[in-house]
C-alpha cells in the first residue's frame, strides 16, 4: 500500500449530479473543472493503479442523501481498497437512531459537513450527538473552512461557511479525548485555529485535501515535518481534485522521506487502526 487518501467522495452520478449537482457552476469557477461522473469499477481500477486505500464518504445533507448501506456495500465489494465513513445530519429527529447502525454496517468514522447540513457544532442541542459518535468509537472527519460549493454566487448560494470554523469542534475533542476528529483542507481561511487545536490535542487531526499543496498557507507548511508531523493526513477530495496529481504535488514539497511516509499512509494508518 502507498498511501491512504483520508477524502474521497462517491464519484458516481448519485453524488457528482444528484447531492451536488446543483452546486456544478460554482463548483467549476472554484475548482477550474467540474467533476464528470464515473462508475464505480472506474474507482476501483483507480485506486487500485495508485496503490492507494482510500476512506469513502458518506453523504447527507442540503436534502440530498446516499444511502450510509450502499457506501458500506461499496467499501466491502472494494476488496479492502476502500474504508467507509457514513453521513448522519445531525438535524434529523432519527439522527441518534442512524449513527448507532454504523457498526452493524461495518463503518468506521462519521462524514459531517456543517455548512453544508445547516447545523452549528458549538450548539449545546448537539452534543448528545457528538457524544453518541464517540461512544460508538468513531472517527470524525468533519469539512472545516470555506466551500467550493456555492462560491462566487450571491449569497453563497444561502450556505454559511462560519458554521465550518474549526473552533467549533475544540469542545468536543476536549470532552472526548478518546475520539479521533479530522479536520478536513485544513480549515482554510481559519488554518491557524485547526493548526493551534491540533497543537494543543492529540486526537485532532488535519487532512491535506483540497488543495494544490503548493499553495498550502505557510504556517500549515511549517508544521507538516516538525510538531504535527504525525497529525497530518494526506487526502485529495476526489473527484474534485485527481489523486494522482495531489501525489505529485506531495513529492514536490520536498518533505523528509519519513515525514513524507507518516503524511501519506502512516498516520492514517494509525487513525484507522488499520
Amino acid at each position: 500500500m502507498r498511501g491512504i487518501d483520508m477524502h474521497v467522495h462517491l464519484p458516481t452520478g448519485d453524488w457528482v449530479c444528484g447531492c451536488v449537482g446543483h452546486y456544478a457552476d460554482s463548483i467549476e469557477r472554484y475548482f477550474g473543472s467540474r467533476p464528470q461522473p464515473t462508475t464505480v469499477e472506474e474507482l476501483f481500477e483507480l485506486y487500485e493503479r495508485l496503490d492507494l486505500v482510500g476512506v469513502l464518504l458518506g453523504w447527507d445533507a442540503g436534502g440530498k442523501e446516499l444511502d450510509n448501506a450502499d457506501i458500506a456495500r461499496i467499501c466491502a465489494e472494494s476488496n479492502g481498497r476502500f474504508v467507509g465513513f457514513g453521513s448522519v445530519d445531525p438535524n434529523r429527529e432519527d439522527a441518534l437512531e442512524r449513527l448507532a447502525r454504523f457498526p452493524e454496517l461495518g463503518l468506521r468514522g462519521l462524514k459531517l459537513h456543517p455548512t453544508m447540513q445547516a447545523f452549528d457544532p458549538g450548539d449545546d442541542r448537539f452534543l448528545p450527538f457528538f457524544d453518541a459518535a464517540a461512544e460508538l468509537g468513531l472517527v470524525l472527519l468533519t469539512h472545516a473552512g470555506t466551500s467550493g460549493l456555492g462560491a462566487g454566487e450571491p449569497g453563497g448560494q444561502g450556505l454559511r461557511i462560519d458554521l465550518a470554523r474549526p473552533i467549533l469542534l475544540d469542545r468536543i475533542a476536549a470532552r472526548h479525548p478518546h475520539m479521533q476528529i479530522v479536520l478536513a483542507h485544513v480549515g482554510w481561511p481559519w488554518h491557524l485555529e485547526a493548526v493551534a487545536m491540533a497543537l494543543h490535542k492529540s486526537n485532532v487531526y488535519l487532512d491535506i485535501s483540497g488543495w494544490k499543496y503548493r499553495y498550502l498557507p505557510e504556517e500549515v507548511r511549517r508544521e507538516i515535518p516538525r510538531r504535527l508531523r504525525n497529525q497530518f493526513c494526506f487526502g485529495s477530495d476526489y473527484p474534485m481534485f485527481d489523486p494522482e496529481a495531489c501525489l505529485t504535488e506531495l513529492d514536490r514539497l520536498e518533505l523528509p522521506e519519513d515525514v513524507a511516509n507518516a503524511v501519506l499512509r502512516d498516520n492514517a494508518v494509525a487513525l484507522l487502526g488499520l
